[in-house]
């Protein structure tokens, strides 16, 4: 059975934002109470529209911002009672890959030298092993070692996200957060890029929290699913469960709008009505009731809380009867 590497109980980050002169600050609950675990070698994809938490949730796991309540364990250890060498530690356990490789590599620094930068401030390599760690690792991941000379603009950007890839994996962490790794990207060069995850992470048992609003690329990654509504965990579960038959209404218009070349798996489209809500002013009970075609009376005044049906956990008052 794999350890349990990451757990997050009621995570919780709100922001206190101005309105305006002399108006009260208004306060922004970007993450709202999101429970979930993520073993060695296995990958959660985190889904949802923009503005539903997925990049505020990336914050809390790589220790950028304290959540505002709530535990994230970590290796066993609780970030809010760590002190500053174990939050020191637990940073090099845990790595990003972020969305943009054309934004997340310095310009005028050249690749060897921002590869060979985490083994530097978090090891006592020499600079000669440095660099031999660093030349190993870029034919890892598909880089000629005597690239390690070049600046990033001397590169495409899948080889700049493949050079992301391997900074993030170069202290071999338990933990690699993957926001939106391949969204800018090609589509060629995406499926790529996701075969290095994958064999990254056979080699090294890393757990993935694999962020992404694209369907289609988590049912090639994800080993469980988590989706996001407003800061709000809707429905947890293995990914078969859930693509095989996803019981909340919003997983539901989410996985119909997925394009499939086949056309078995082409489902009717279930359109979503609506914006999704301002998080400064969230609706009442169900944050998705006032675009949810089944919702009810109960819907706008209690708010749904995560409960076990059907091999998964799902937030829905209406699961049952929607579903048959």
């Amino acid at each position: 059975m794999s350890q349990i590497v990451l757990q997050a109980r009621d995570l919780t980050r709100h922001y206190e934002v101005s309105q305006g002169f002399m108006q009260p600050k208004a306060v922004v609950k970007a993450l709202n109470g999101v429970s979930f675990e993520l073993k060695a070698g296995k990958t959660l994809a985190v889904v949802g529209e923009s503005g539903c938490g997925k990049s505020t949730l990336a914050r809390q796991l790589t220790l950028i911002e304290p959540p505002t309540s709530g535990s994230l364990v970590l290796d066993g250890i609780d970030t809010a009672n760590a002190s500053k060498s174990q939050l020191k530690a637990m940073r090099s356990k845990v790595q990003m890959v972020f969305q943009n490789p054309y934004a997340s590599l310095n310009p005028r620094q050249k690749i060897g030298d921002q590869l060979g930068e985490p083994l530097l401030i978090n090891t006592t390599l020499s600079a000669a092993e440095r660099e031999e760690k660093v030349k190993a690792m870029m034919t890892r991941v598909g880089l000629r070692p005597e690239y390690y000379y070049r600046y990033p603009h001397m590169f495409s950007g899948g080889q700049r996200q493949r050079i992301a890839i391997a900074r993030a994996m170069m202290l071999q962490p338990q933990i690699v957060i993957a926001d939106e790794p391949t969204s800018a990207l090609d589509v060629s060069i995406q499926a790529q890029v996701l075969n290095l995850f994958m064999d990254l992470q056979e080699e090294f048992n890393t757990g993935y929290v694999f962020i992404s609003h694209n369907l289609a690329v988590v049912e090639h990654v994800a080993d469980e699913l988590m989706v996001m509504y407003l800061g709000r965990a809707v429905e947890v579960g293995t990914k078969e469960v859930i693509y095989q038959k996803p019981l909340h209404p919003y997983t539901q218009a989410l996985l119909s709008a997925t394009p499939s070349i086949y056309p078995e798996d082409r489902s009717i489209k279930i359109k979503i009505q609506g914006e999704l809500p301002s998080p400064l002013n969230p609706p009442s009970g169900c944050a998705f009731h006032k675009r949810c075609p089944h919702a009810s009376e109960r819907c706008s005044n209690d708010v749904p809380l995560l409960r076990t049906l059907a091999g998964r956990e799902v937030a829905c008052h209406h699961a049952e009867t929607i579903n048959g």
